[in-house]
């Protein structure tokens, strides 16, 4: 049934449809112009399939509650309920979201305000708890820890976020409305590299109508032309920094040196710096914007596992939010010593991130919740 919409709403076909009724209204119509009409709109026709196909094919089914944002970029459909995959890593899980496009365990309308104390988790894809279904990762653990406590938990991690994106978003929730009691902001090794990328991209202030960004939701996932389009206009503007770009050369230098700003001097030169002062800026927004509305806010950092795998303790990324969060006296979870320890590095490894992967598995969730919940339980009021 989708696919049949994604035909007949096709903005090609709908375009033939135009020719077409159009035609009607002359009134002479000679054999030539008959056929020129016919073959003009066979081909809109065949273009429009060629665009759905393109569209559907180029987009896996796995990424389809994964949408473009006009205000944060990009972010996740609200109200899903599906099956997905982490890339060719794990194995399907069921992703669920909410109104306000935030994972959940189930698809619900979250009121504005609410008696329970709210907990707002912001992160990347660490946070969007990737890979694993909602009751395995942090916030589902936190939630069920904490629910009987009469505390409720958001989680507004979506992959690929950094401090930028996590000001927009909460920009984007106070201005819902959304009561939050507390936030913690996990600050990822990546997020100084989608700095440089994001630095380009200039949110629409403008709010945009429901209605109007399900319908641009639905042509984002069946027409490629309009797709392309909206990206290249809206996400990526004019950005010689994109993650496929010349720039990095092409999406695998992107991934390949995304950790290096921290111990490679001509990454840092090149890149790093900038993006980790850009990254300090944000995350100085997104803190005085916390503190106007009276929120109060805990970082915390993780490593991945090359860092666990070269035991690289005290590194730059560790000792710049250390530095950071004396100097603006806001509490820091650092989440390193858990990871980089005297026990075995291999053995870490593959007790708590996912096979293959620099993501937390259940059981990293589960260490990283605990630590959580000893400074939830703390500033308990």
């Amino acid at each position: 049934m989708s696919l049949l919409a994604g035909f007949f709403l096709n903005p090609l076909f709908l375009l033939a449809v135009v020719v077409f009724l159009g035609s009607r209204f002359i009134r002479h119509r000679s054999a030539a112009l008959k056929l020129v009409l016919f073959n003009a709109l066979t081909i809109l026709c065949l273009f429009a399939l060629f665009d759905l196909l393109a569209a559907v094919l180029l987009l896996p089914e796995q990424a389809r509650f994964r949408t473009m944002d006009r205000f944060t970029h990009h972010g996740l459909q609200p109200l899903v309920d599906r099956e997905t995959k982490w890339g060719d890593i794990s194995t399907p899980y069921r992703v669920r979201t909410n109104d306000l496009g935030m994972v959940d365990a189930a698809m619900r309308t979250v009121p504005p305000k609410s008696e329970k104390r709210r907990v707002l988790l912001l992160g990347d894809s660490f946070v969007e708890g990737v890979g694993l279904p909602w009751e395995d990762t942090l916030a589902g653990m936190l939630s069920a820890d904490l629910a009987p406590r009469g505390v409720e938990v958001l989680n507004a991690g979506v992959a690929s976020y950094s401090p930028k994106l996590y000001y927009l978003r909460m920009q984007q929730v106070l201005a819902a409305g959304l009561q939050i009691d507390e936030v913690f902001l996990f600050l990822d090794i990546g997020d100084i590299q989608d700095e440089v990328v994001y630095d380009y991209f200039v949110p629409d202030k403008e709010p945009i109508d429901p209605l109007m960004n399900r319908a641009m939701i639905f042509f984002s996932h069946y027409s490629w032309i309009y797709r392309s389009w909206h990206e290249r206009f809206f996400t990526r503007q004019e950005n010689p920094k994109y993650e496929y770009g010349p720039y990095w050369e092409g999406i695998k230098g992107y991934h390949r040196v995304r950790a290096r700003w921290m111990y490679d001097t001509t990454e840092f030169e090149r890149w790093g710096k900038e993006g980790l002062e850009k990254a300090t800026l944000h995350t100085e927004k997104l803190l005085a914007l916390l503190k106007e509305h009276g929120i109060k806010a805990t970082l915390s950092i993780h490593p991945w596992p090359e860092h666990v795998r070269q035991q690289i303790s005290h590194s730059m990324h560790e000792t710049h939010w250390k530095i950071f969060a004396l100097e603006h006296g806001v509490e820091l979870i650092d989440l390193f010593p858990l990871f980089i320890n005297e026990r075995p590095a291999e053995e870490v490894i593959a007790e708590y991130f996912i096979a293959g992967d620099i993501h937390w598995g259940r059981a990293g969730h589960r260490l990283v919740a605990d630590e959580v919940l000893k400074r939830i339980e703390k500033n308990e009021p």
